[in-house]
C-alpha cells in the first residue's frame, strides 16, 4: 500500500498558507497519487464509516474510467438561476485557480462531481429537498481509476490545523488497507404504489391532441413508481446489482445525508476532452426478445418503426444544431444502430465534434439541455406542456449530471433509469416520447420496462 506521506501534506498545507494570506480568502490543497490497485467498490463500501450520506460513485459503461468520492471539502450551489451552469462553472473555475496541487498529478487531480435539476421552473415538492437545481460537491478524499492506473486524491483547506492533517493521513490509511468490510443484502420490497397511472394515461390522450393540432412535434411525459421496503436500503448492494446487471450503462450515485439519487443510464449527454467534443442521440425504444431470433426481429422492427424513426430523428436534429453553434466538424452517421441494454433497446446516434477555444462544457450543457429525448420538441413549449400535465417533481431525474476537472474538461450524462432513495422508500422514475399517434397503453407498458432496472438492483421485479 502506498501512502500519501505527512510531510508533503504539510508542505503544501505551509504554501497555501502563504497564498491565502496573499489573497485573503481559503485556498484549496488537492493531492493526488498513484497507489496499487483498489476496486472502487469495496472503496465506496469502506468510506462509509468516516462518510455516510457523503458518498458519490461514477463508472463510465466499460469502467475504464470510475470515480468514488467520499467526504465533502467544498459545496458549489445555485438555485432556480436561468444560468446556473455557467454559475457553478465560475464558481469553480475561480476556486480551482487558487488552488496549491503536487506536481506529479498527471492527467489526474480535483473534480467536482454534481448535477442539475430537470427543470428549475417546475413547481418544486419535498420529495427533493436534499438536491438543489445546481449542487457540486468537491470531495474530502477521491479514488479514480483510469487507463488502468489507480490514484487517491486528498482535497483539504488552508485553513485547516495540523490535527486535521493527521486525521486525514489515519482515514487515508484506514480507506486504503486490504481489511475486510462487512457485506449487506439488498432489503425485501414491501410494496409498489404506482402513481396516477390512469391519470397518466390521460394525460398522453391531451398532449397527442397539442401535437395533431401542430402545436408541438413531440412531449416527453414521465412518471412515478413509489417503492416501500421492509428496511432502510443500503446503497452499496444495490450499486454492485446495477454494475452487474447494467452492462452498456453509466452508474451514478450522489449522497446526500439520508437520501440517496442513483441509477443506471444509457444516455450520454456530452464529454469534454480538450478540443473533442462527444454526445448521443438515443430516442426510439423496445423491448429485447426472449430469443436471439426474436430479439433480432424487435430490432428490426424498431429501425423501420416511422413513429419511433421520427422521434429520433427529432433528436439527431436537435443535437446537431445545438452544436453546430459552438463546434465545429459535427459528424453523425447517416443512420442510427441499435443500442442494447439488458430489458430494452433503443435507437442510437453517436455525435462527435471539436469545440471552439472560447466554447466551455458549461456552454454545451446549456446548449443541450434538455434533448427533445427528455424534454420534447420545440424545447420551451414541451417544457411548458410538462410543466402543466406533469405532477411529477422530476427533481434531477433526467437532468444533466456529472463532472468537471481542474482542466475544466468533464462528461455528464441524462439521470434516467434511476431512482431516489429514501431509507425505507423509494421513488423511481421513467418516461416516454409522446407523438402524434402515440397509444397511451403502449407508452404505459414502454415505462414498465424502463423502471425494470432500478427495480431488479433493489431486489424486485416488474410486476411487484
Amino acid at each position: 500500500m502506498i501512502t500519501i506521506p505527512f510531510h508533503h501534506i504539510v508542505s503544501l498545507w505551509e504554501e497555501a498558507k502563504l497564498k491565502a494570506a496573499s489573497i485573503n480568502q481559503s485556498v484549496l490543497i488537492s493531492y493526488t497519487k498513484k497507489i496499487e490497485q483498489l476496486d472502487p467498490v469495496h472503496f465506496f463500501q469502506k468510506s462509509e464509516q468516516f462518510f455516510e450520506g457523503q458518498r458519490f460513485f461514477w463508472s463510465n459503461p466499460d469502467h475504464s474510467h470510475m470515480m468514488v468520492g467520499a467526504g465533502v471539502t467544498v459545496e458549489f450551489t445555485a438555485d432556480g438561476e436561468d444560468d446556473r451552469y455557467h454559475a457553478i462553472e465560475t464558481q469553480w473555475k475561480r476556486f480551482i485557480e487558487q488552488a496549491v496541487r503536487n506536481k506529479d498529478t498527471h492527467s489526474v487531480g480535483p473534480v467536482m462531481y454534481g448535477g442539475f435539476s430537470f427543470d428549475p421552473k417546475k413547481e418544486k415538492t419535498k420529495l427533493w429537498d436534499q438536491f438543489a437545481d445546481a449542487l457540486f460537491i468537491l470531495p474530502t478524499f477521491m479514488l479514480t481509476k483510469v487507463e488502468g492506473n489507480t490514484y487517491i486524491t486528498v482535497n483539504y483547506l488552508s485553513d485547516c490545523d495540523e490535527s486535521v492533517l493527521k486525521e486525514l493521513v489515519s482515514m487515508e490509511e484506514e480507506l486504503l488497507s486490504g481489511s475486510s468490510i462487512k457485506h449487506v443484502n439488498t432489503t425485501s420490497i414491501v410494496k409498489c404504489l404506482e402513481m396516477d397511472p390512469m391519470e397518466w394515461k390521460e394525460s398522453i390522450s391531451k398532449v397527442t391532441e397539442k401535437i395533431t393540432d401542430g402545436q408541438m412535434d413531440k412531449v416527453v411525459l414521465a412518471r412515478e413508481l413509489r417503492v416501500l421496503f421492509q428496511d432502510k436500503v443500503n446503497v452499496a448492494p444495490v450499486l454492485e446489482n446495477l454494475m452487474e446487471e447494467q452492462a452498456n450503462s453509466y452508474l451514478f450515485t450522489v449522497e446526500r445525508g439520508t437520501d440517496c439519487f442513483l441509477g443506471a443510464t444509457p444516455e450520454q449527454l456530452v464529454k469534454k476532452q480538450g478540443t473533442k467534443v462527444q454526445s448521443m442521440c438515443l430516442a426510439g425504444s423496445i423491448a429485447r426478445g426472449e430469443s436471439v431470433e426474436e430479439d433480432a426481429q424487435l430490432g428490426s422492427a424498431l429501425l423501420t418503426d416511422e413513429k419511433n424513426m421520427h422521434e429520433h430523428d427529432l433528436v439527431v436534429q436537435m443535437i446537431r444544431a445545438s452544436l453546430e453553434k459552438v463546434c465545429e466538424n459535427v459528424r453523425t452517421p447517416s443512420e442510427p444502430n441499435l443500442y442494447k441494454m439488458k430489458h430494452i433497446q433503443h435507437l442510437h446516434t453517436p455525435v462527435t465534434a471539436e469545440s471552439t477555444d472560447d466554447c466551455s462544457l458549461s456552454d454545451l450543457i446549456k446548449l443541450l439541455h434538455p434533448t427533445p429525448a427528455l424534454g420534447g420538441f420545440p424545447q420551451e413549449i414541451s417544457l411548458q406542456t410538462i410543466r402543466e400535465v406533469e405532477r411529477l417533481d422530476r427533481g434531477w431525474y433526467a437532468g444533466p449530471l456529472g463532472w468537471m476537472d481542474w482542466k475544466e474538461d468533464g462528461e455528464f450524462v441524462v439521470a434516467i433509469r434511476s431512482g431516489l432513495l429514501q431509507e425505507r422508500e423509494a421513488s423511481l422514475f421513467a418516461g416516454c416520447g409522446i407523438v402524434g399517434d402515440s397509444d397511451p397503453e403502449s407508452e404505459y407498458q414502454e415505462t414498465q420496462i424502463k423502471f425494470r432496472p432500478m427495480l431488479s438492483a433493489l431486489g424486485g421485479n416488474s410486476t411487484q
